[in-house]
């Protein structure tokens, strides 16, 4: 199941001070390796002294969670490089899941035949509403429409 969020969301999860402390690292370009892992993001964060942490942010029992190996990771459920990385997440249009994303390749083939039982009408409205929340499906989906691009 996919958790919604947005950066107004997290503010109010983890006040105004981390908030402020994660949308520093990421406004510095501090968030590395974005990347989806066992349901959740994990990135590498550098602080300000340039020290680097290795970062996971996912979504446990419904909260948002997250693991850093910096000291403030042990007195909080989150610390500034979890925030700066589930911020970059939320640029990015990552979503976190409560379970591990299964396989891409079980996935295509599960959606595969999904889309089989739509109709054609069906298939068209849908790809037409993911073009426009998705600006890269938007792309891909003009690329295929005029191979001289």
């Amino acid at each position: 199941m996919a958790v919604r969020l947005d950066a107004d969301t997290v503010s109010s999860l983890v006040g105004p001070d981390l908030a402020r402390i994660g949308r520093e690292h990421l406004d510095q370009g501090r968030v590395f390796e974005l990347a989806r892992e066992d349901g959740g993001v994990a990135a590498v964060v550098l602080d300000s002294a340039r020290e680097e942490f290795d970062v996971w942010v996912g979504v446990v029992n419904g909260a948002l969670t997250g693991e850093c190996d910096c000291e403030d990771d042990e007195t909080a459920p989150l610390c500034g490089h979890a925030v700066a990385v589930t911020l970059a997440a939320l640029e990015d249009g990552l979503s976190f899941t409560s379970v591990p994303e299964s396989d891409d390749d079980d996935d295509e083939d599960r959606f595969a035949e999904v889309a089989a039982t739509l109709s054609f009408d069906q298939l068209v409205d849908l790809v037409a509403r993911q073009a426009v929340a998705d600006p890269d499906f938007a792309d891909e989906l003009l690329s295929l429409a005029d191979p001289n691009d």
